[in-house]
């Protein structure tokens, strides 16, 4: 019951932002001459060749993704690859309607189909955000440095401020995290022992040993030098490629947006992505006011073709997810509500 006020909470906070940034938008002049005629004729004169190659990029991003938490586990078990990129599809599409809450069907699917620990499958959650966040704060560098903000656009140097804020709050983060999880994959056995010495419920101490160990096992990728190398190279391939689904998906629009880099998509992508922490079930948000605002506040695209553009990159996004995890789903006999069940499961052992 908590976790759900908890999520509730959530929700209306995040709605609550959404609906600020929405109502400070109406208010700007650029906003109050919204023509929405102009916004039907850019979706509907779409080139649909690049826009399917970018939802086959998005899908080939999943894939990456499945064969990164191969490289995850191998050290601990040699998972099926259809079973990781099941739980790909099916995790992503979990957090595209239900909000944040859906980040652990991933761990509990794979753990529950591969007889892995939980425990372990959220280790490698775990690292696979570090991964993630580092790749994130390093995009951003790059992208800066090889496509500064236009002149036209040095409005935008408050919006470049608190970029840089929060990609140095997530390397930051991320920066701790690494060797606290080094020192953890060490010194495990010696933690487990003091647990084992110290701890005296017997109950708790068998359910606490097991998870230490199994989150033990969850790093193991740390200690092996080809699949940590596989992994790096993987996160490269997987964000080199997220970025071209948003610059492709700009290329199909056409227009201003389409004259922007690949650089350029990638500050868009930065941005999209800390936009989709705000992820409100069903209708997601941040994601699509981040992309809007990027694209307005830095390279003062217009209303219109901002609003496009976060609108054809949120569908790119999540319908072929979603209707792959349509397909798992149908393949195995489940359904979200039997994922649910599963992740209960799982979460309670």
């Amino acid at each position: 019951m908590r976790d759900r006020r908890r999520r509730w909470l959530g929700w209306v906070v995040g709605a609550a932002l959404i609906a600020l940034i929405a109502w400070h938008l109406s208010q700007s002049p650029e906003w109050r001459g919204f023509e929405w005629g102009r916004l039907g004729f850019l979706l509907l004169h779409v080139r649909a060749r690049l826009l399917f190659l970018a939802i086959l990029v998005t899908c080939s991003s999943y894939a990456i993704r499945a064969h990164r938490w191969k490289f995850f586990v191998d050290p601990v078990k040699e998972c099926s690859f259809r079973i990781l990129l099941a739980g790909q599809f099916l995790g992503f599409s979990s957090v595209y309607l239900i909000g944040r809450a859906g980040e652990v069907v991933r761990p509990a699917y794979i753990a529950s189909r591969e007889r892995l620990p939980f425990v372990s499958q959220v280790a490698v959650w775990v690292v696979e955000r570090v991964y993630d966040s580092v790749a994130l704060a390093i995009l951003l560098a790059l992208a800066l440095y090889f496509e500064p903000i236009p002149g036209a656009a040095k409005g935008g140097v408050l919006a470049v401020h608190r970029m840089h804020v929060a990609a140095l709050i997530i390397f930051i983060a991320a920066a701790a995290a690494v060797p606290a999880l080094v020192l953890f994959r060490i010194h495990s056995s010696q933690l487990t022992r003091w647990v084992d010495l110290h701890l005296r419920f017997a109950r708790g101490k068998r359910r606490l040993l097991g998870a230490l160990g199994s989150f033990s096992a969850g790093l193991a990728v740390m200690s092996n030098p080809w699949d940590f190398s596989a992994s790096v190279a993987s996160t490269v391939l997987l964000w080199a490629l997220n970025v071209t689904m948003i610059w492709l998906d700009f290329l199909s629009l056409g227009g201003h947006v389409a004259a922007l880099s690949w650089w350029s998509a990638g500050l868009i992508q930065f941005v999209a992505a800390v936009g989709l922490l705000v992820q409100l079930p069903g209708i997601g948000g941040g994601f699509q006011v981040a992309v809007l605002l990027a694209l307005e506040k830095l390279f003062r695209v217009s209303a219109e073709a901002a609003a496009g553009a976060a609108i054809l990159t949120y569908v790119t996004l999540t319908i072929p997810c979603l209707l792959v995890a349509l397909v798992f789903l149908a393949h195995e006999g489940l359904t979200f509500k039997k994922l649910r069940l599963m992740v209960n499961a799982e979460g309670s052992i």
